[in-house]
């Protein structure tokens, strides 16, 4: 049986970290988790160190995720935001698909977790689209075999859209899968930053960055209020 470790990046989520880890943890007895956490100045790392492995890392979800995957030593590597909660079926499911040794990894359909209508429809759309163009990003927990992520060079150390050039840069190593269970996902930063503004901004982010626009310039273009605060990208 595949071996996976879960490789979380952190800053500041003493609000969400206890409750993220119990339920991860609770997936599998023994299940590897590494927190990598980039500098949090509040009880994060505190919290953390009693229910998983802790290390600190360089600011930034691609250097954190990184720094965690050296650490790791699963056969497969599991990237999961602390406010996301996956499918208690998730590592059956990932390693199902992951029998198949065409699949280099993948990612979860997603959830948002309010129940209105318009995050019903959001999601529903967003996960329509991503299984027909082969599309994932962060918070759909991706999933990559270990010996693919190295070859790769691990996640680009972009400021944002690290996760959308690893699906591009994956895609061209093999076959990913979207699986169709849900991950989960807080809509935290919608309802703090404004439904409509954040709907708008993850488009408009994805479309610039499809033609051509770098990272870094993006970054530059938009205020995300610090790296807490980057837009989820979809």
């Amino acid at each position: 049986m595949l071996s996976v470790s879960v490789i979380v990046p952190t800053l500041n989520e003493e609000e969400e970290i206890a409750s993220f880890l119990k339920h991860v943890c609770g997936l599998e007895r023994g299940l590897d988790v590494i927190v990598a956490d980039g500098g949090s100045s509040d009880g994060t790392v505190e919290i953390a160190a009693a229910l998983a492995r802790v290390m600190s890392a360089p600011r930034g979800r691609g250097a954190q995720m990184n720094a965690g995957a050296r650490e790791a030593s699963g056969d497969v590597l599991w990237f999961l935001h602390a406010d996301t909660r996956p499918h208690a079926g998730s590592l059956q499911a990932m390693r199902g698909v992951l029998e198949n040794p065409d699949v280099v990894g993948g990612a979860f359909e997603y959830n948002l977790d309010h129940p209105s209508r318009f995050f019903r429809i959001t999601e529903n759309v967003s996960n329509r689209k991503n299984q027909v163009c082969g599309l994932f990003f962060g918070d759909m927990g991706i999933f990559v075999r270990r010996t693919v992520f190295e070859r790769m060079g691990g996640f680009r150390e972009y400021p944002l859209m690290e996760d959308m050039d690893l699906c591009k840069r994956l895609k061209e190593q093999g076959k990913i899968e979207i699986v169709p269970l849900r991950i989960n996902t807080s809509v935290r930063r919608w309802l703090d930053e404004g439904i409509l503004k954040n709907l708008v901004r993850n488009w408009v982010l994805q479309l610039l960055w499809k033609l051509g626009v770098s990272p870094h310039t993006l970054a530059r273009w938009y205020s995300f209020g610090g790296d807490q605060e980057r837009t989820e990208d979809r």
